[in-house]
């Protein structure tokens, strides 16, 4: 009696194969550094970005105002675009914030609403030392999306310091 291999053996070692091949496929996340860009020392400052397909925005502190020995904060940081869905331009959903140890959020609860119906506060962000540069805040969204400007709203009553400048990257 001869041995007789099963049906089927070649299909099975088949698609083991191409399994292994579609796990071992990279991620295709693209970062892109848009550069360095400077922020007024009170009230608001309207940074154009213009960006297309964006999952997360990396904001990175490099430098501050110098003002004795005060906390540095941001009282409102928003983000302006559009939906690739629908391309109406609107304020955008932030759906996950985090800081680097020297940085607080003041507001997490609020500023990361998951449903689409409840108003989202802006992000405020407070530094834990009077030393705030090389920090960095993280902010993901729910889903990739057009950016087209970030609005940082900072020491409007003089009582902490201002972040003077900022390098900000974007991944998708």
């Amino acid at each position: 009696m001869a041995y007789k291999k099963p049906k089927n053996t070649n299909l099975f070692i088949f698609l083991i194969a191409i399994l292994l091949i579609v796990i071992n496929i990279p991620e295709g996340s693209r970062s892109t550094d848009l550069g360095n860009y400077n922020l007024n020392d009170s009230g608001s400052t309207k940074l154009n970005l213009n960006i297309y397909d964006v999952q997360k925005i990396e904001i990175h502190i490099i430098d501050i105002y110098e003002s004795g020995d005060k906390f540095c904060k941001f009282d409102e940081i928003y983000i302006y675009g559009s939906l690739k869905s629908s391309g109406k331009f609107v304020r955008i959903r932030v759906s996950e914030v985090t800081v680097t140890k020297g940085l607080k959020i003041l507001n997490k609860a609020e500023s990361e609403h998951y449903s689409k119906q409840f108003y989202q506060e802006p992000i405020e962000i407070i530094s834990t030392t009077f030393r705030c540069n090389n920090e960095s805040i993280f902010i993901q969204f729910e889903e990739n999306l057009n950016v087209d400007f970030l609005q940082f709203v900072q020491n409007q009553d003089n009582s902490y310091k201002a972040f003077r400048t900022l390098n900000i990257k974007a991944s998708s």
